[in-house]
C-alpha cells in the first residue's frame, strides 16, 4: 500500500464562491472524473488531515493533509492506466545502473535524517542526476539502493532532490524523503527561506567583500558555461536570460598572498552562479579551466577539480517548521589544501584556518550587506 500526503494546498482554482472542494482538487490532481474521485471517496481511499472522509464536498484550506490509500491508477474506476497522475516536477528515476561501493564517491556522509529529510555531504566528481549520455551510476542510483525513493500514486518512483551541486563541488545536499518534503522545501528555497553558504578557493584576492547583481544566460560561444548578460534599460529579457545575486565575503589569503577564501552566499540559485560571477570579476577558482583558471599560473596550481564546497544549508523543518542549520565537514582534499596554504595572516582569535570557519562566524559576515 502507498501513500501520498498533499500539503500547501494550491487555492488558485478555487469555484465561484472562493471555495476549493475536495472533489474538485482530487479530479484536477489525479486528471480523473469527478464520478471517479466519488467512487474512490466511497471506497474508504482518502483521508483529510488523518480522518476518513465519507463527503464529497468537502471545503479545504491552506494546508491541509490529504492522504489516498491508492496502488495505482487502476484503484479509480474507469480510469485510463496509461494518463500521467502525477507533476511532472518530480523527474522519474532512469534505469537504475550497479554501484561500486568501493569507489569513494559513493562514501557519502549521513548530515541527517528523519521520516522527511535527508541532508548529505555530496563527495566532488559525484554527478547528482542521471542522463540519457552518461553511462557512470549518479547520486540517484545511490539513494535507489539506500530506499531513499518517494512513490507516486501511479506506483513510479521519484527521487526527492530539491537542489543541485555541480558533478565537482562538494558539500551539503538536499533530500525530500516524503511528499510533504518535497513539496514545502522547494516553496522555502523560492523564498529564500532555505539557502547555501559556499567556500570557495580563488586564483586572485578580492579588492573587498563584493555582492554581484546582474543578469545570466548561456554563453554564445561555449554552451557549457553561463556568462553575464548586459541588457539594455527597458529592453526585454531574452529567453533563458535570469536574474542572479551573489555575496561573497574575503575570509583570508593564502600564505603566497596569490590565493584566497573566501565564503558566498546565494541569494538566487542559477546553474554555475557562483563561477560565472566570479569570472565577471576575473577572478576563477582553482580547478575552473572550464571559467578561466589558467594552470600554472603564480597562484597555487590545482586540478584535481574545482575547490568549491556547499559548507552551510539551512531551512525550516517541512514537519515542525523549526529553522535547522547543517554544516557540511570540509572534505579531505580541500581540507589539506587549507591547512597547508593557509597558516600565516590569520585574525587574532584564530589559532588555525578552521577557527575562522565556526558557522556563528560565516553567517554573521555576511551581515556588513543590506
Amino acid at each position: 500500500m502507498k501513500e501520498l500526503i498533499v500539503s500547501n494546498i494550491d487555492l488558485n482554482n478555487k469555484d465561484m464562491n472562493g471555495k476549493l472542494r475536495l472533489d474538485s482538487l482530487l479530479s484536477a490532481y489525479l486528471k480523473s472524473s469527478k464520478n471517479q474521485i466519488h467512487h474512490l471517496i466511497k471506497s474508504k481511499k482518502v483521508y483529510l488531515n488523518g480522518t476518513l472522509c465519507t463527503k464529497n464536498g468537502i471545503f479545504l484550506k491552506e494546508n491541509d493533509h490529504i492522504r489516498l490509500d491508492i496502488i495505482t491508477e487502476s484503484n479509480l474506476e474507469g480510469s485510463n492506466p496509461t494518463h500521467p497522475t502525477d507533476s511532472d516536477s518530480i523527474n522519474p528515476i532512469p534505469t537504475p545502473l550497479p554501484l561500486d561501493m568501493q569507489d569513494k564517491k559513493f562514501n557519502i556522509e549521513i548530515l541527517y535524517q528523519d521520516s522527511d529529510i535527508l541532508i548529505i555531504n555530496k563527495p566532488p566528481h559525484l554527478v547528482v542526476h542521471q542522463a540519457p549520455s552518461l553511462k557512470e551510476p549518479t547520486l540517484t542510483d545511490w539513494l535507489r539502493a539506500h530506499s531513499h525513493i518517494l512513490h507516486t500514486l501511479s506506483g513510479e518512483e521519484r527521487y526527492g532532490i530539491i537542489h543541485r551541486l555541480d558533478r565537482q563541488t562538494s558539500g551539503a545536499l538536499a533530500i525530500a524523503k516524503s511528499h510533504l518534503a518535497y513539496q514545502i522545501l522547494p516553496q522555502e528555497l523560492k523564498e529564500r527561506q532555505m539557502g547555501r553558504y559556499y567556500l570557495a578557493l580563488i586564483d586572485k584576492p578580492l579588492k573587498s567583500h563584493q555582492q554581484i547583481e546582474c543578469f545570466m544566460g548561456r554563453n554564445p560561444h561555449n554552451r557549457l558555461k553561463m556568462s553575464k548578460i548586459y541588457i539594455r534599460p527597458n529592453a526585454p529579457i531574452p529567453k533563458g536570460v535570469r536574474d542572479s545575486k551573489s555575496s561573497f565575503i574575503k575570509l583570508a589569503t593564502a600564505d603566497n598572498g596569490k590565493c584566497e577564501l573566501v565564503a558566498v552566499k546565494l541569494h538566487t540559485g542559477r546553474t554555475h552562479q557562483i563561477r560565472t560571477h566570479l569570472e565577471s570579476l576575473s577572478r576563477h577558482i582553482l580547478g575552473d579551466t572550464l571559467y578561466g583558471y589558467k594552470k600554472g599560473t603564480e597562484s597555487y596550481h590545482y586540478d584535481n577539480r574545482i575547490l568549491l564546497h556547499a559548507y552551510i544549508l539551512y531551512l525550516n523543518h517541512p514537519r515542525n517548521k523549526e529553522n535547522y542549520i547543517f554544516k557540511a565537514p570540509i572534505l579531505t582534499d580541500m581540507l589539506e589544501f587549507l591547512q597547508n596554504h593557509f597558516t600565516k595572516d590569520l585574525p587574532d582569535d584564530c589559532q588555525n584556518i578552521m577557527d575562522l570557519l565556526e558557522v556563528d562566524r560565516i553567517i554573521d559576515a555576511f551581515h556588513i550587506f543590506p
